[in-house]
């Protein structure tokens, strides 16, 4: 690649003090000593201790934050992928982002990289394609620089659903006040500007061409159906980086000796072999659920709740169905053909306002509202098949309210949730008694 030599003169910034309250709200009271200079073919270079930023853009205030924002996002990253001390040192990184890109092309600065669409990591280098958004700009970067971290702590990123899918949950931010938090899930879309994932991800299921999560582990080719892949890889990465149950099996993933092959990907697969069915369940249930603002805490599926057994013929259990959780399993399986009678009584509460007026909710549920063509808080269940793995799909429930008999097509096993948003669950009070009998095989 052709070098962007620097021009001999050079003009130094004065450090940011705080003679701008937002500024050192942003600093937090550190100042980064930044030299700005040009180089040989007109492109303005920002360069500090750790990064140098060279760009036909203007260096403006956005721009001379990235630095702080790196520091932060190095800190940050230092929790999630652990990495021995010695690995800590000597980290410098260069960004090239790109406004013009036919000028960049001109000059053959982009000659030795691949077909470039929005960014790249080679080594320490990376490169950032202006974008329509300043966020979407600085996801990129972000994603990029996880990259590069995992390349210089792990040696590499692993394979390709893995490399993507934790570039982009990391790369996905809010900055409040100046401070940075990477792996965000956010609340609306207008917190993440041009960003689309979730998008993306409901128009694939709509159009019932979502991946498996089987298939979404072997991507090879991310260039195929291209933002489709990273956001099925970012949906990944997020459904095991943060369900209580699984987030630390998978740090054993990530955090280990990587390069860019499918063998650590396949050795952690092997691991889960057994039990993928029922993994698959879960990842249902959290697509099921997959939205703006989803709690993913409380919306996580317990694995051990998919321990389940069969009712003998006329025995009857009881189930305490809690209010403020998603999906649950009552730990009942059926054999194909079998049905099951179910009956529920109790009040819970479904929304508390700001002026403390409550909604409360029986099984049946309130007509005052509607989730997904059902009455807000009404009880409803599903049949998970533990025979085949789970599409990346939504359920399709059936509304149980007081009573209800639900027959099995094939082995199966019950889950049961309060009908609403997961991003209102937090809120939500009590529990519903449900009890369940083997009501026998009904003949077609």
């Amino acid at each position: 690649m052709t070098p962007l030599a620097t021009k001999s003169f050079a003009v130094r910034s004065k450090p940011i003090w705080l003679s701008l309250v937002c500024m050192a709200m942003i600093l937090r009271a550190q100042a980064i000593s930044q030299d700005i200079t040009q180089t040989e073919q007109g492109f303005n270079k920002l360069t500090t201790s750790r990064i140098s930023i060279i760009t036909d853009l203007e260096l403006d205030d956005e721009l001379k934050r990235w630095p702080v924002y790196l520091d932060q996002a190095i800190e940050q990253w230092k929790t999630v992928f652990a990495p021995v001390p010695i690995k800590l040192e000597g980290l410098q990184t260069t960004v090239y982002l790109i406004g013009d890109k036919a000028k960049w092309q001109r000059l053959g600065l982009l000659d030795q990289l691949p077909n470039l669409i929005d960014g790249y990591q080679a080594g320490d280098q990376l490169y950032v394609v202006d974008q329509p958004s300043t966020y979407y700009r600085r996801l990129l970067f972000l994603h990029e620089a996880t990259h590069w971290i995992m390349y210089r702590w792990q040696g590499g990123a692993g394979s390709p659903w893995l490399m993507e899918g934790m570039a982009d949950y990391q790369g996905t931010h809010e900055l409040r006040e100046g401070r940075l938090r990477l792996g965000f899930f956010p609340s609306r879309a207008d917190q993440v500007p041009y960003w689309g994932r979730l998008r993306l991800i409901s128009d694939t299921m709509n159009k019932s061409s979502a991946p498996k999560l089987s298939e979404i582990v072997a991507f090879r080719d991310m260039q195929e159906r291209r933002m489709e892949r990273y956001s099925w890889s970012w949906a990944a990465c997020t459904f095991f980086a943060t369900h209580p149950e699984l987030r630390d099996d998978f740090q054993h993933l990530y955090r280990g000796q990587l390069d860019y092959s499918f063998e650590s990907s396949a050795r952690w697969l092997r691991a889960l072999e057994n039990d993928w069915k029922k993994l698959s369940i879960q990842w249902r249930c959290f697509v099921d659920d997959l939205d703006y603002g989803m709690d993913l805490t409380r919306s996580a599926l317990e694995w051990g709740s998919l321990e389940s057994r069969l009712l003998t013929q006329g025995e009857e259990s009881d189930f305490m169905l809690s209010a403020d959780r998603g999906w649950q399993s009552i730990g009942i399986l059926l054999e194909s053909g079998e049905s099951i009678e179910l009956s529920a009584e109790g009040r819970v509460v479904v929304r508390e306002f700001a002026d403390g007026k409550k909604w409360s909710s029986e099984p049946p549920g309130l007509t005052v509202e509607y989730h997904r063509g059902k009455p807000l808080g009404c009880l409803i269940g599903v049949l998970a098949s533990v025979e085949q793995e789970q599409p990346s799909a939504c359920w399709e429930t059936v509304r149980i309210g007081k009573r209800a008999v639900l027959k099995a097509s094939q082995k199966s096993i019950l889950l049961l949730k309060i009908n609403e948003s997961s991003q209102d669950l937090a809120d939500n009070q009590g529990t519903f008694n449900v009890s369940i009998r083997k009501a026998g095989r009904l003949k077609e």
